[in-house]
């Protein structure tokens, strides 16, 4: 780049936004790159502060313009489900199309903000979007990077995005009341107006509830006749601490495929189990902390369940990270 005078720079080209900062009032821009400089525009430059202008030079070969390093950085990381913003100041803006859960590769993430000056800015992996959320911004630190650091770049994200948005498609759920006092009536079911309050968020209605003894028998019929209704998450409330007549995870153990785990590292809410039918149904054991607090360990897995993103033992044992939820 070579730095020209303002009052020498009629007929140049400018080489990035110009943005103009009134505190309180008033952050626009007024000048765009590529706007070609005339006399009437030198004394709202001067008043800007800008008393030097920057131009391109022959020798800035082999390097990338600030606003190509975002368009390259946004076509490493952009995915369907996603749309990119305007250009502005050099940043590209990646934007959600539909609700779902937001996903980041994270490690990739990490090397390709480690390369040098590129930077690719997220919310956090796994929160839960809606359409017209921003999810990320790129862009670079200099107004002109070395091409070679955007060729490391792609080098690692390989071809493959690394930002998803997953659309929750799971739209019906089923709820597995367990507990001889709230099947005798002795008290009422409180698990069943939170969990279809919070499900509600995510467009998911309940099909079929039954509410039954402690019996492990009775408890694994029930989620069968839940899932039989038509059920996409199945749900089991009571039953599922560590006391002796607690029957629930051993009922949610016979009836599942798999189960991914029973505890998680997070609070609270930490005795939750999560388990999966063969034909990729979830099952979700529901702690009593649901009753008591927002947000627990439900809270945090509920959006994966809903956009049928499959959650693994490894996924489990990092939520301990950010666990505590107060």
């Amino acid at each position: 780049m070579k730095s020209i005078r303002t009052q020498d720079a009629v007929g140049h080209a400018l080489i990035h936004d110009l943005v103009r900062i009134v505190i309180g009032e008033v952050k626009d821009t007024p000048f765009r790159r590529g706007h070609v400089i005339t006399e009437e525009d030198i004394p709202k430059l001067l008043d800007l502060g800008k008393e030097h202008i920057f131009v391109m030079e022959p020798e800035d070969e082999g390097f990338l313009h600030e606003e190509d390093v975002a368009r390259a950085l946004y076509n490493m990381a952009g995915s369907e489900n996603m749309h990119d913003g305007p250009m502005a100041q050099g940043k590209i803006e990646a934007i959600a199309d539909v609700d779902g859960l937001f996903k980041v590769d994270v490690d990739r993430l990490h090397a390709i903000n480690s390369i040098g000056e590129l930077t690719i800015v997220t919310r956090f992996n796994n929160t839960p979007v809606k359409a017209g959320d921003k999810l990320a911004g790129m862009r670079c630190i200099p107004l002109l990077l070395e091409e070679q650091q955007v060729e490391d770049a792609k080098k690692i994200a390989n071809g493959h995005p690394l930002l998803n948005v997953k659309p929750f498609v799971r739209k019906t759920m089923g709820i597995v009341t367990t507990g001889s006092e709230v099947f005798e009536g002795r008290i009422k079911d409180a698990f069943t107006p939170i969990i279809e309050e919070r499900c509600a968020e995510f467009g998911v209605k309940k099909v079929a509830h039954e509410i039954v003894t402690d019996n492990t028998d009775d408890i694994v019929a029930a989620i069968d006749k839940v899932k039989q209704a038509g059920a996409d998450i199945i749900f089991c409330t009571g039953g599922m601490s560590v006391d002796p007549d607690d029957l629930t995870p051993g009922a949610i153990k016979r009836y599942a495929d798999r189960v991914v785990t029973y505890g998680l590292p997070v609070l609270p809410g930490s005795m939750v189990c999560i388990a999966y039918c063969a034909d990729g149904t979830p099952i979700l054991g529901v702690p009593g902390g649901v009753l008591f607090s927002k947000p627990t360990a439900f809270d945090e897995i509920l959006p994966r369940l809903v956009a049928d993103d499959e959650i693994t033992k490894e996924d489990c044992i990092r939520m301990g990270h950010g666990g505590f939820l107060g």
